[in-house]
């Protein structure tokens, strides 16, 4: 294995300094420094276009000296021309001096010169590179390498095996998601490990149109192929992944639930309202037949479902049929100013009996009263006779009423394909089951009660089943609209943010996992970005935006700023698991998601 490269001895660069930058966090209180290398390489226009932001190179330090076999490994961020008339060209002098320096300068960079040379900024990635047997191990190690040394870029099989995830015999491509950026006139597919990547997280942050769910989509078809017992659960409030997964959906088990119903009586006719209803790409806009007969094909293999929804009302009165719901209801008797004392007194020993009860058997208290809680209302029901209490108490009222609702609950059974069908779908691990579910729906209060009835269903079913299959990632499109800084329960967003957080605070231990996406960091609950082990990051044109990441996620404010300057499908990319190496910088380009669905749809 070649370590370096060259470029046919047109790279000769050398380390001129650390530089040290200092700067308030996005929040105002704290500092935070960032260190950066300032590399002097001699000017070469065919260096300037080979060598780009991304690029991974060495620098000797102080372990290696007399042995020359230790490195530390940064990263480049930006390089530039320099030519030494610039560095005293100001406006100070007269026009006519100006304009004759920089008509000399800009001769110089056509015939080349000794004044001329190309300014390099790299971050380090945290790693040193250590060669045993003329072989190269990474050490996760910060040593800071040594001003005036050499620096070398590494080769391409030596960035391969830095960064990209080996996936052995399975490397059929279905574990890349794009080419690296920074190595140029070559392509070097970047893989990930994707049963990691979506084990422990992710988050997708960006502007709008940058491709978020272009990317997103992209993922979700190759994890699919690749975790064999993987299912997908998006919430699409955009309505976009109707069709950026239509191939997905049709080749595949799956499931598209409106919670507003289309045509039934034709196919052709439910497919139009379909396409009508989804955003659809530009590129595939005069595909509009060929999509249609596609969509046609979700409707006549039953896959395109009504999922109905308890209105507001309905919800309200559930929830004061769950354990949750009771408990709430008995510490309201206690707060009644003017209550009568013996009924207060009596309160807490029944909560305590109730708690006692949902712990014991392993009950989420969410969950429904229904007849499992037969023998727990009859011991309350002896406490309650044995107390003296007034044939009226409050109390009592409640769990005479309790009975009547749970024996009335008992004979009403629902027609449709309601919550409960869909959990029980997502938990079937027979062959067939569906295994990607888009969930359309454009009413985004309705979105996140459903978001947090669902993970609280799939949360108590995976309890029961006492099983860690299947493994589930729920994605959260336009996440803000699910998890913002400042939640508030009459809207539903306390309710679906605690959700969420549970989700990925605990969801791992039983196979769950999050997928976020959104273009406005700044309004999520940070308690959920810091759950989050892997990140993708494009243009985010708000400073205080790109601060915050870098903030949050330890990313350098170089790196940052890069990406100001990314074409559409360009993505920066750090992961603690789901590359080789871990929390290092990777510039990518990602595959086009619409490629795939011009080619294996239409």
């Amino acid at each position: 294995m070649d370590l370096f490269e060259d470029l046919e001895g047109k790279f000769v660069a050398r380390l001129r300094e650390i530089h040290s930058t200092t700067r308030t966090t996005s929040d105002g209180k704290a500092t935070i420094t960032f260190r950066t290398a300032r590399i002097d390489a001699e000017y070469d226009p065919e260096v300037m276009r080979k060598v780009e932001a991304g690029r991974l190179i060495a620098i000797p330090n102080i372990m290696g000296v007399g042995s020359d076999d230790s490195f530390s490994i940064y990263e480049i961020a930006d390089l530039y021309p320099m030519h030494y008339s610039m560095l005293t060209l100001d406006r100070s002098q007269p026009s006519t001096i100006r304009k004759e320096f920089m008509s000399l300068i800009d001769s110089e960079w056509r015939k080349g010169s000794k004044s001329t040379w190309i300014e390099i900024v790299a971050a380090p990635t945290g790693h040193v590179m250590k060669i045993e047997g003329g072989s190269p191990i990474f050490i996760r190690k910060n040593i800071a390498p040594l001003p005036g040394a050499k620096v070398s870029l590494l080769g391409r099989e030596l960035i391969k095996k830095f960064i990209c995830y080996d996936p052995g015999r399975n490397n059929d491509g279905g574990y890349t998601i794009g080419k690296l950026l920074g190595v140029a006139d070559e392509e070097i597919p970047f893989t990930v490990n994707l049963e990691k990547l979506l084990h422990y997280h992710v988050g997708v942050f960006a502007f709008t149109g940058s491709g978020k769910s272009n990317l997103t989509s992209l993922v979700i078809r190759k994890a699919v192929k690749a975790c064999p017992n993987l299912k997908v659960v998006v919430f699409d409030v955009s309505s976009e992944y109707g069709i950026s997964l239509l191939d997905l959906l049709c080749n595949s088990p799956s499931r598209v639930l409106f919670t507003e119903g289309l045509p039934e009586s034709d196919t052709m006719e439910a497919a139009e309202e379909y396409y009508k209803r989804h955003v659809v790409p530009e590129t595939l806009l005069e595909r509009k037949e060929d999509l249609i007969v596609r969509i046609r094909d979700l409707f006549e293999w039953k896959k395109v479902i009504k999922l109905d929804l308890p209105s507001k009302g309905t919800l309200k009165m559930n929830a004061y049929k769950s354990y949750s719901g009771l408990l709430e209801i008995l510490s309201g008797l206690l707060e009644e100013k003017y209550g009568a004392s013996a009924q207060k007194v009596i309160v807490p020993a029944v909560m305590e009996k109730i708690q006692g009860f949902v712990e014991n058997n392993g009950i989420d208290e969410g969950s429904p009263i229904g007849a499992e809680a037969e023998q727990l209302l009859c011991e309350i029901d002896q406490l309650l006779g044995k107390a003296k209490l007034r044939d009226d108490a409050a109390i009592k009222s409640i769990f005479y009423n309790l009975r009547v609702a749970i024996s009335n609950g008992r004979g009403n059974k629902k027609d449709g394909y309601g919550i409960n069908d869909l959990t029980s779908e997502i938990m079937d691990t027979r062959k067939g089951a569906p295994r990607v579910f888009v969930i359309n729906i454009p009413e985004v209060e309705t979105a996140r009660s459903l978001c947090g009835d669902l993970i609280g269903e799939v949360f108590r079913s995976k309890k029961r089943s006492f099983s860690l299959e299947p493994r589930i990632v729920f994605v959260f499109d336009e996440a803000q609209e699910f998890i913002p800084y400042e939640k508030k329960k009459e809207d539903g967003t306390e309710y679906s943010s605690l959700a969420v957080e549970r989700l990925l605070r605990h969801g791992r231990k039983y196979h769950l996992h999050g997928w976020i996406s959104t273009q406005r960091i700044a309004h999520l609950n940070t308690n959920v970005l810091q759950q989050l082990h892997s990140y993708f990051v494009s243009t985010m044109p708000r400073p205080y935006d790109r601060q915050l990441i870098s903030d949050t996620f330890a990313i350098d404010d170089a790196f940052m700023e890069r990406t100001l300057l990314f074409q559409n499908g360009d993505w920066l990319m750090t992961s603690f698991k789901a590359t080789n190496t871990q929390n290092v910088p990777v510039f990518f380009h990602a595959f086009n998601n619409e490629d795939y669905i011009l080619a294996e749809t239409l």
